[in-house]
This record gives C-alpha cells, structure tokens and sequence, in this order.
C-alpha cells in the first residue's frame, strides 16, 4: 500500500481534531515553500525578530510567509489587551512596507481564548492549524518552522531550512541555536547565568547520547521545523501552557524521521520571563533571585544507570534482577513484566521490539527517571564538573571553565547533524 497522499493526511487531521478556522485577506501563492509561525503574547520588542526575518535574509528563490499570532484570554488585564492591540497595529504597519513579492507578514489577533487553556501551547496550535490549512489549499507539503517573538536568526535561515528538506529524507527536525553570551544589552551576571543554563541543555542532551538513547535532540519551542504532513500526522500542537514544545518535538522524534539542521542558527533571548513555569526566561529569572542555582546539573550518575541499562536491553538481557537498583526501585517487577510482555508479543525481530521499547519508555520517562534519582539517590552537582566527566567519558580533555564547555558543545552538536534515525 503506498504513501496516503498529502490532501488526505491534512483533512483526516481536520476532521479528527478540533481547529479554529482564521480568515486571511492574503492568500497563499502557489510557490509557497515555508510558513513561519511565531506566538505572540504581551510582546513589546518583537522588531528585532521581523527584521531578521525581512531585512537580513539571504536572496531566496522560493516564497515564505511569517504567521504572527498575537493572543490573550477573554479575562486578560487590559494592560495586556492594549499591548496586543499596539502589536497588531505595529505589525500590520510593518507589513505594508516589509512585504515583498516573495515575503509576506501575516500578524493575527486572537482575544478571546478560553482561560483556561490559553497559552503558548494553544497559540502555537492556532498558527500552525493555520500554516496547515494555507498548505492544504494549495495542496503542497511544505514546510512549517516555530520561532518565538524574542529571537533573530542568522542571514540563510530560510535557505537552510529549505535545503534541508529539499535533500534529505527527514520530515522534522531541531535547528541550531545559540543563546547570546557577549553582548552589551545585557548584565554579565545575567548572561553568566545564560552559559550555565545553555551548557545545561546541552549536557543533558548529550548525555541522553551518551546513555545510547535514540532521541537525543534539543526540544526548543523556537528553533524546530517540520512538514506540513508531519504535523497532521502527529495530531497538531498540545494546549499546554508551557513545555508544549517539548511534548510536541518527542512525538515528532519518535514518529517522523527527524534530524537536525546546524548549518544556520536560531539567537534566542537571554531576557527574563515570568510567563511560563520553565524555560529559559524562567531559569534566568530564578538564577538571578537565587532561587535556583544554574551552576547545579543532574549529576552524571543518573546517565551511567541508564547506559547501563539500555546496554542490557540492546543486548537482549531482560532479566530484572540484572537491572539497575536505583532503576528498580522505580519501576517494580510486575510493571516490567507487563511491559516486555507487551512487546515481545507485538514484536518479531529484535530491532521491532527496541523501536517499541524506546516508544514506551521515551525521552519524557527517561525525565521522570532522572528527576526521581535526583531526589532520592543523586541530588544535582557541579555542572562544570559533570560535564568534564561527560567529556572524558566520550574521548575528550577536560576544561577548566563553563564557557570553554559550552563553545565546544555547540562546536560538537554542529557536527552531529543531519543523522536520520534508524
């Protein structure tokens, strides 16, 4: 049975998942390759970002739209309101002058959502439901690429992400980014605070490659990009109102075929935000209150259990009295047997019944695992110190400061890229 075709994929999503239909006055021309979708809530400085996007660009062959969608509950303060209000306006004046005949600004105002549920995540699902439905019109796969109101991107952004998906066969994928460390705007305090929280990310993710772990990818909200078909296929975007990208990008890992792209570069602010519970505004906020110490990591310990219990299930050792203590203190025996039962009976061949078990236990189990060792066996250490054994552990010197660390992972994770999934 061959592929479902595009048309199909897209309104077995529509007619699977609740959408909200959004009227354009623009409609979408037939060269349409790439929709960038960027939510938009209380956002005073989101220039910088447009003009990345409409002045810095490379020449580009190929036509790209920016959906901006600028969103707050019905019960919002009406100092948000106001703030969205001069958002929409700025942008549709930037529009006018901005648009070319191969770029165009799309900016959306949605102010009544549900409090409930509004957020990031739900903002996220409007624009991208909407990149969907401006794909499907034209009946084309194209490309759909999350970005945050407070980032810029390099000068190929487009040509890269476009050349990505020309010339390979992946249907998902990260996109380098890097955090400003050196910059004027910027307190030192704070953006010491930004190398400690990047070098962070990257410790784990690299780690989660370390421990043999197929989804070792960053989970950033606002350097990942997809097809259209992809995001139908994985039932579009979550409500959630923070790590929405984090739960959407581990679906996409582990039922797409997902790479990454690290030719180009996405500059995420170092700013502080109490708009989430987590994230990098987040995490920069309560460093600088000495809430949270950014210098602490999980400690390596919690990676060597994994890695030594992923090498077991690689090499079909499924006794559970060989597990891991820690990692059967965890999970029980009957748990287990529940779970290998489960996949030996849907599986034939022992790489069906890997595939299966990193289904079950993903990157948001192997999170949980780690946060429930953190709290009873190995409470976080010295992050200059776990990854510096993180360095030895895979061939390399140790260094003598964060900063060394975190350029050299960004060197590393550059060279990784680009490596489809088996």
């Amino acid at each position: 049975m061959g592929k479902k075709p595009f048309i199909s994929i897209v309104n077995q999503y529509f007619n699977r998942f609740p959408f909200r239909k959004i009227n354009t006055a623009l409609e979408p021309s037939k060269d349409l390759k790439i929709i960038v979708v960027i939510p938009c809530y209380n956002e005073k400085y989101i220039q910088p970002t447009i003009d990345s996007l409409f002045l810095k660009q490379d020449d580009f062959s190929f036509d790209v739209e920016v959906i901006v969608l600028i969103n707050n509950s019905e019960s919002e303060i009406n100092q948000i309101k106001k703030q969205n209000l001069l958002t929409l306006k700025k942008l549709q004046n930037l529009s006018k002058t901005y648009n070319k005949s191969n770029i165009h600004l799309i900016p959306v105002l949605i102010g009544d959502l549900d409090s409930k549920n509004a957020g990031v995540g739900w903002a996220r699902k409007l624009g991208m439901d909407l990149a969907t439905q401006r794909f499907r019109t034209i009946n084309f796969n194209g490309i759909i690429v999350g970005l945050d109101a407070d980032t810029i991107v390099e000068s190929n952004y487009f040509n890269s992400i476009y050349s990505f998906f020309l010339n390979n066969n992946f249907n998902a994928a990260s996109i380098h980014f890097e955090h400003p460390i050196s910059v004027d705007s910027f307190s030192e305090v704070q953006l010491n605070q930004i190398i400690y929280y990047e070098l962070h990310l990257r410790y784990y993710k690299n780690s989660m490659k370390y421990s043999n772990l197929p989804y070792s990818f960053h989970t950033i909200g606002s350097a990942f990009a997809l097809t259209a078909s992809a995001y139908a296929r994985q039932g579009g975007m979550n409500r959630r109102k923070a790590g929405e990208d984090f739960y959407f990008i581990n679906k996409l890992i582990k039922g797409e075929i997902f790479g990454e792209i690290n030719d180009t570069k996405v500059i995420p602010s170092p700013r502080i935000s109490d708009r989430v519970p987590f994230g990098t505004g987040r995490a920069i906020l309560e460093g600088l209150n000495s809430q949270k110490d950014l210098s602490l990591s999980y400690d390596f310990q919690c990676f060597e259990i994994i890695n030594s219990w992923i090498n077991s299930i690689e090499n079909k050792d499924f006794n559970y009295e060989n597990f891991p203590t820690t990692l059967k203190a965890y999970m029980d025996y009957e748990k287990w047997i529940k779970h290998h039962t489960m996949m030996l009976n849907n599986t034939n061949s022992h790489k069906s019944y890997l595939k299966l078990f990193y289904n079950i236990f993903d990157a948001f189990w192997m999170l949980k695992f780690i946060h429930f060792l953190r709290d009873n066996y190995y409470p976080n250490t010295s992050l200059l110190e776990n990854t510096n054994t993180l360095l030895v552990k895979i061939g390399y010197p140790t260094m003598g400061n964060v900063t060394s660390q975190l350029e050299f992972f960004r060197k590393l994770d550059k060279k990784k890229g680009q490596k489809p999934l088996k």
